[in-house]
């Protein structure tokens, strides 16, 4: 995935479950297709942290979600994250940078209300002391 525990730290932290969605990367509803598969999701850190679906009330152990069959491209969305999960995410760990954010409106238009940190901007207040190099 392009986000784990550095955006979404609740399942790491106590287990809690947020539902999942499967789009098809090509926007196209024709494309959802009706094949699932059991799997385990986890981020982008490389840590064991890094899980998204852990069981329920226990952030250790590995849980297994029935989702639609993804293929390469296609999108995730965790549902119910909200801005109690941006407020508590980890900003920069391990250099990722911080995740944009949208809002749905009651509509239903998407609104991008935070972009995407860029790299610069993450190294922006990094500091090297005069002749330490």
């Amino acid at each position: 995935m392009d986000a784990g525990m550095t955006d979404v730290i609740r399942p790491s932290l106590y287990g809690a479950i947020h539902p999942i969605t499967i789009l098809p990367g090509s926007g196209n509803t024709a494309d959802v297709g009706d094949e699932s598969e059991s799997v385990v999701v986890v981020g982008h850190c490389c840590e064991s942290g890094d899980l998204m679906t852990p069981k329920e009330g226990e952030p250790e152990a590995l849980g297994e979600r029935e989702l639609r069959k993804a293929d390469i491209g296609d999108i995730i969305i965790m549902d119910g994250t909200g801005a109690y999960c941006a407020g508590m995410s980890t900003k920069n760990y391990n250099s990722f940078p911080e995740a944009p954010e949208v809002l749905v409106d009651d509509k239903g238009e998407v609104h991008l209300i935070r972009a995407r940190q860029s790299v610069e901007a993450i190294w922006a207040n990094e500091c090297t002391p005069e002749g330490l190099f």
